[in-house]
């Protein structure tokens, strides 16, 4: 779990003692997943007030990176939350996948590929620069420069030797973190859209939960877990997000009602990977952790920029919103591009698309990269 300290090393000494260490253990946890908890919902009530777009997501997400970062509190935070809140989300990304909209895919082939070889291919020549800059390691630089997504960028990091996790770690959630929070304020700013109206309106014009018979309430939810877990079995990357995806995309195709979820479970589902990504935010256990994190800040700022020049050329090209070019070109993850789009009216289907092409070219490519280079460092050393 997030956040979460070691159990006591004198639990089980005794059966009194055991009780005592334990009962301190935990409840030392209640009051900093409390603590976290008050928190993240006060970002959420300023952002709200303030009249930001995604409250729920940016708000205890800045909120929690702050305070964890400027008081150096321990703040707990259960990653099963983290987990629970993916398989809404890839319910909600599965119902977009219509077949209307799969066969409108099938012509943006080209832009896929040649966005995730341009993305990457900057990508690694700005973890090069960035090295040289702040004299990190190189290939921890370059690997936390690739835009892989959180998660499966931390399964890379099992997967090959040599890496600092603390630097890969901090370049991953300061992208994550600034994308989250500037694309949706840029995309509800500069072009119009209202999140609120997104989460409200009845998109798909279909059968409501209301409408569907009282076993479906526990159904479903019990058939989505059942999915995540078989990918989760099976090793397949993001299994827990393209679990419930796949699921809803085969009910959607054999003519089951899928309807969208309420509003305060999607609010629920942005709060739970909010404060996730938030808590990720570990700057301090850099060397130098104040100018490395300001040169961390040029850095993905300069990767934002060539992701959203992208996304404009990919607009002009296929005649597409910008909302959608934008969100489907940024170096983002799966996940929190998905939320995302999710909520600014992107189309989904279309981000979704582009966002996995890259997940995994990413997965496939790199670990065999990476291998190969550390080998060659090690030749020339």
């Amino acid at each position: 779990m997030a956040g979460y300290s070691e159990q006591p090393s004198d639990i089980g000494c005794s059966e009194i003692g055991c009780y005592t260490s334990r009962g301190t253990y935990l409840l030392k946890n209640l009051r900093s997943f409390t603590e976290t908890t008050l928190v993240a919902f006060l970002g959420v009530a300023v952002f709200a007030f303030l009249n930001m777009p995604l409250p729920w997501l940016i708000g205890s997400l800045l909120a929690t990176a702050i305070w964890h970062i400027s008081t150096q509190r321990k703040l707990t935070w259960p990653s099963n939350l983290k987990v629970i809140a993916m398989i809404p989300l890839g319910y909600m990304v599965g119902i977009s996948f219509t077949r209307e909209a799969l066969l409108e895919m099938r012509g943006y082939l080209p832009s896929m590929v040649t966005v995730t070889l341009l993305t990457i291919a900057f990508s690694l020549f700005l973890g090069w620069v960035y090295s040289r800059i702040t004299g990190l390691d190189l290939t921890s630089c370059i690997m936390g420069s690739i835009p892989g997504g959180l998660s499966q960028i931390m399964i890379l990091i099992d997967e090959i030797e040599g890496l600092n996790p603390t630097v890969i770690m901090f370049l991953q959630s300061m992208r994550v973190m600034m994308i989250v929070v500037v694309l949706p304020i840029l995309t509800v700013y500069l072009f119009g859209n209202n999140p609120e109206i997104v989460l409200q309106q009845d998109i798909f014009d279909a059968v409501v939960w209301s409408d569907m018979p009282w076993f479906a309430l526990i159904l479903y939810p019990v058939l989505m877990f059942g999915a995540a877990w078989l990918f989760s079995r099976l090793r397949v990357p993001t299994a827990v997000l393209l679990g419930p995806m796949v699921l809803t995309v085969v009910l959607t195709f054999n003519g089951f009602a899928t309807p969208e979820l309420p509003g305060a479970v999607v609010k629920g589902a942005q709060f739970f990977i909010g404060v996730h990504i938030g808590l990720k935010m570990r700057p301090r256990d850099l060397p130098n952790w104040k100018v490395i994190t300001l040169y961390t800040f040029i850095a993905v700022g300069v990767l934002i920029l060539f992701g959203l020049g992208l996304g404009f050329a990919l607009a002009h090209i296929y005649g597409i919103d910008y909302p959608t070019a934008l969100l489907s070109t940024a170096p983002g993850g799966m996940v929190e591009m998905g939320i995302t789009a999710i909520s600014v009216g992107g189309d989904v289907a279309v981000i979704t698309s582009h966002q996995l092409f890259r997940l995994l070219t990413i997965l496939v490519v790199v670990p065999f990269f990476f291998k190969w280079f550390l080998k060659e460092r090690v030749k020339k050393q």
